[in-house]
């Protein structure tokens, strides 16, 4: 609607708006927050930060390089801030196992319901296929 209101291509108007655009962190860090990726432009992956109990939105950042993530969160939160996380809820990505508990020293690490139930299928369907081999016709 803006390019169209001004007479310029959607992309200038993303970019202006890409390059005068910050993001801020959220204030405080939540006790639980929520780690996934997602594919932004020109097919790269970004990482998001959510706050489980709330679903807002705690981080947007460009990549989600475990450097990138343990410096945003050492940078913008505190020791005793990030200490006071109980739980990160993500997907089976092992990358992000290996950075939570230095940077939430006393997280849990919890893998969310989709994924379960994604690897519980999985294994059904494994088994079910071995069983069906060994039958019979």
């Amino acid at each position: 609607t803006i390019a169209r209101i001004i007479g310029i291509s959607a992309s200038s108007v993303q970019r202006i708006i890409d390059q005068n655009l910050k993001l801020r962190p959220a204030r405080r860090l939540p006790t639980r927050p929520c780690f996934d990726e997602f594919r932004s432009t020109h097919g790269m992956m970004s990482f998001i930060c959510l706050d489980a109990a709330s679903h807002r939105l705690i981080a947007l950042l460009g990549d989600r390089f475990n450097r990138t993530i343990k410096n945003f969160f050492i940078a913008h939160y505190s020791l005793a801030e990030r200490t006071r996380v109980q739980t990160v809820t993500m997907d089976t990505n092992a990358a992000y196992q290996t950075i939570i508990h230095e940077v939430f020293p006393k997280a849990q690490v919890v893998i969310d319901r989709f994924h379960i139930i994604q690897l519980a299928a999985r294994a059904l369907g494994q088994v079910r296929v071995q069983a069906l081999k060994q039958l019979d016709d």
